[in-house]
């Protein structure tokens, strides 16, 4: 299978090939993982995630006092 060689955004990542730097060894055209943001795989990207909004209850009716 022809592979295409690993974007910059790449470098530090655990699926690339030890033995060939070059290549990815879960994406055959890791340019395209890296269009529309972080690659779904990348392992040496961690996802920051912020808990400053308040909750929001959404959908609740009012009670009926029968």
């Amino acid at each position: 299978m022809l592979r295409e060689p690993v974007n910059y955004c790449c470098e530090g990542c655990d699926r690339v090939d030890p033995e060939d730097h070059s290549v990815c060894t879960a994406y055959a055209f890791p340019d395209s993982r890296w269009k529309l943001g972080i690659c779904a795989l990348a392992t040496h990207i961690k996802a920051v995630v912020s808990k400053t909004a308040a909750r929001v209850r959404v959908g609740q009716q009012k009670q009926n006092k029968a």
